[in-house]
């Protein structure tokens, strides 16, 4: 059944007017340089630098599906979101870290700078991860392990059953200090996992199955720092600094971000 097919736990008019764009962050491998490093050195285990370096990646991009069969997931493991309505858009922005951009050879930056990555529009929502995971079949959603039964994003049992691997993730210990894999045992993994389990039953979390926008036939993604924009505060306006809830932007800023990160542009390269 195609992403854009709206069934199931469905609880907006799938013809609903489309909401305004909300711009939000997420934690990718750009943003320590020693995360950037490990990526590189490990081009298996994280063939896509701009995807989540969480167990759970959220946002998930279903980066190893083909793109007429990608099916990216939202499910507020990381911010705690949950109130999904059909039409509502994200577009998602990773930060660079000053090292990166040096290794990368990006001109100099003046403040904040940032890959522009996705951006995406509500299709389906469901009222829980378990619910949501029951519309897919197990296929490749991470490097490792593969197959999985549904995205790493969907934690609702106490066993980690589609999480990405050690290898492939940063993993959190109990002070909230960030781990490259080399530093993690299987405990920490599993006790990292555990956090979103926890998170996701009581926060009762909802999920938000998308559709990436196109703009000339070309979808709005971009997993590789070589061909994704780089962006400024100055895209989504100055007085707007980024949150943890992200900042809604205009139409106009939206529309912008979507034809960089289609045509996969320079930007402010």
């Amino acid at each position: 059944m195609g992403a854009g097919v709206t069934v199931g736990d469905n609880l907006d008019d799938p013809t609903a007017e489309d909401r305004p764009t909300k711009l939000l962050t997420f934690q990718s491998w750009v943003l320590r340089a020693g995360w950037y490093d490990y990526a590189l050195a490990h081009p298996d285990l994280v063939p896509f630098p701009l995807t989540d370096r969480s167990p759970c990646q959220d946002p998930f991009f279903d980066s190893f599906a083909e793109p007429q069969d990608r099916r990216p997931v939202i499910s507020g493991l990381c911010r705690g979101i949950k109130n999904f309505s059909i039409g509502d858009r994200f577009i998602y922005i990773a930060r660079i870290a000053d090292g990166v951009a040096k290794r990368l050879e990006l001109a100099e930056p003046h403040g904040s700078t940032y890959f522009a990555v996705a951006a995406l529009r509500v299709c389906r929502v469901w009222n829980s991860h378990q619910r949501a995971a029951a519309a897919f079949t197990a296929r490749q959603y991470v490097p490792s392990p593969s197959p999985t039964p549904y995205p790493p994003n969907l934690a609702f049992s106490r066993r980690p059953e589609a999480t990405a691997a050690r290898g492939c993730c940063i993993t959190f210990d109990e002070h909230k200090r960030p781990h490259l894999p080399d530093g993690v045992d299987e405990r920490m993994w599993k006790r990292h996992y555990l956090e979103y389990f926890v998170r996701q039953r009581d926060k009762r979390l909802r999920v938000a199955e998308c559709e990436f926008d196109t703009v000339g036939g070309c979808q709005c993604l971009q997993l590789m720092p070589a061909s994704a924009p780089v962006v400024s505060p100055e895209w989504w306006s100055a007085d707007k600094p980024m949150n943890v809830q992200g900042v809604e932007i205009s139409e106009q800023q939206a529309l912008r971000f979507r034809d960089a990160i289609a045509t996969g542009s320079s930007a402010d390269r």
